[in-house]
């Protein structure tokens, strides 16, 4: 009898036990669920504030380069770079610059005019982006008319003129990924951030979803960069440099450039 009393209360301390672990395990799983449930929720809010894309702007700025040579990293820049950002059609069917090319090139002309330096244009663009900034008083430049991604620009550009260290000019959330691509192929470069066309406003939420919607997307591009490299980035070795000062007459026509 007393043996059967003694196992009965090791079972009912056994079942206690095993109770409370799961009332805990419950608890950590809710207070998880919370805490996970008010981050998404607190993530999404973020994407209507200029809070999102500043933070991952910040983020991109802590991002380290790729070791490059003494020559790169000493000397100081001695040309601008200006990256393509895409092209668009004008009411008369006519082949313009997009927004986010034109800033490009409006930040182009703003450096040179304070500090005069060759600018290379890099890019489908490169024509238009000619035209546009020989329209505003600036010659000289220097084009490479072939390359159709991120990845191209370096290589290719590399390829047009020896350089160490240049001005680069993109948009602020496009830099990182060009800053890279430019290191990797020994060039090192000093940003000069190009303005999107619409502005970070806390009471527009839709220009910030706009500025968090590129965010997002050089996010996912430089992972992919880093973790799995584009294949359709052509060697300079596979092009000419006749192909490189050619310009490209069914140069690709959208709104947005996504490399």
């Amino acid at each position: 009898m007393w043996s059967k009393q003694s196992w009965s209360k090791r079972l009912w301390r056994h079942y206690l036990r095993s109770a409370e672990r799961m009332v805990k395990l419950f608890r950590i799983i809710n207070i998880t669920f919370l805490l996970g449930s008010t981050a998404v929720i607190l993530v999404l809010i973020s994407l209507f504030t200029p809070l999102f894309s500043q933070a991952i702007i910040y983020v991109f700025t802590l991002l380290p380069l790729p070791n490059m040579s003494g020559a790169a990293m000493s000397s100081p820049p001695t040309a601008y770079v200006v990256l393509g950002g895409g092209l668009t059609n004008d009411h008369n069917n006519q082949i313009i610059l997009n927004s986010y090319s034109l800033n490009r090139a409006r930040t182009a002309a703003g450096a040179y005019h304070d500090l005069p330096l060759p600018i290379v244009l890099s890019g489908a663009e490169a024509p238009w982006l000619g035209q546009w900034l020989i329209e505003h008083g600036i010659d000289g430049l220097i084009s490479e008319n072939a390359s159709m991604n991120t990845c191209e620009n370096a290589r290719f550009t590399a390829k047009r003129i020896p350089l160490h260290h240049v001005y680069l000019i993109t948009d602020s959330y496009h830099m990182a990924r060009a800053r890279r691509q430019f290191a990797l192929n020994g060039i090192n470069s000093t940003p000069l951030s190009a303005p999107l066309p619409v502005k970070r406003d806390w009471m527009k939420p839709a220009q910030n979803l706009t500025h968090s919607r590129r965010a997002v997307y050089e996010v996912a591009a430089y992972l992919r960069d880093v973790i799995r490299p584009q294949v359709n980035c052509r060697h300079a070795k596979d092009v000419t440099s006749q192909q490189l000062l050619t310009p490209r007459g069914n140069a690709t026509k959208n709104t947005e450039k996504q490399d």
